[in-house]
């Protein structure tokens, strides 16, 4: 063949070449089959974020409810944000132990299609460590948290005995500043009962035959 035909067949080639190739060439945005990755898992983990923080709620209401009210929390703004930043703090903690067991069944199951290595098994051996560190985690996070409310609720307790002020005892009453009644135990009321009897020089009536109830003349109310 001349130089002059083999030019001409070449350029021929080359014309036709472009509209070949783009039909042959994959374009943006279209699946192929033979290169689509097939996914290992079927975790939702959008939703495996909310259900995280569903459980830490849970778990965290559950931990707290004989330390703080319901209705204490919803009074107090710092107990509220307080208790929205624990649910996160715990749900992060419980996502990443959701997620590696996650992986961790992956595994398997890549394992179990014939897909064997060494590094898959190192990979799996840590994860497994990783799993095991975050239960711990997880129990030692719930206690502290737990502290903390018993301290909050200790704190409470003595602001608000600062605010009543001291007490003081009226007619065998114990009243507090704000003039609330204490409610006294048996001890107290014999000790009362024998305080009074001596008094009046034993010159009490009582009305029950263990002489720990006295008989004392109530002034009608005019």
């Amino acid at each position: 063949m001349k130089l002059k035909e083999e030019r001409e067949e070449l350029k021929k080639l080359l014309n036709k070449s472009p509209e070949e190739i783009n039909n042959n060439v994959p374009q943006p945005g279209e699946e192929i089959p033979g290169l689509k990755a097939e996914p290992v898992t079927d975790v939702n983990f959008i939703e495996l974020k909310l259900k995280c923080e569903e459980d830490a709620r849970i778990m965290i209401t559950n931990a707290i409810s004989f330390i703080i009210p319901d209705d204490m929390i919803e009074n107090n703004e710092y107990l509220k944000n307080k208790l929205e930043v624990d649910v996160i703090s715990l749900a992060s903690m419980i996502y990443q132990l959701r997620t590696n067991e996650v992986m961790q069944k992956a595994l398997i199951d890549q394992i179990n299609l014939g897909m064997v290595n060494a590094r898959m098994f190192e990979v799996f051996s840590g994860m497994s460590k990783t799993v095991g560190e975050l239960n711990k985690q997880l129990i030692q996070t719930v206690e502290a948290i737990k502290e903390t409310y018993k301290t909050f609720r200790e704190d409470v307790k003595e602001k608000r005995t600062e605010a009543i002020g001291p007490g003081s005892q009226v007619n065998g009453i114990l009243t507090t500043g704000d003039g609330s009644v204490v409610t006294r135990g048996t001890k107290e009321l014999i000790n009362n009962v024998k305080r009074i009897k001596k008094e009046q020089n034993g010159n009490l009536s009582f009305v029950d035959d263990a002489e720990l109830i006295p008989d004392i003349p109530i002034d009608p109310i005019n």
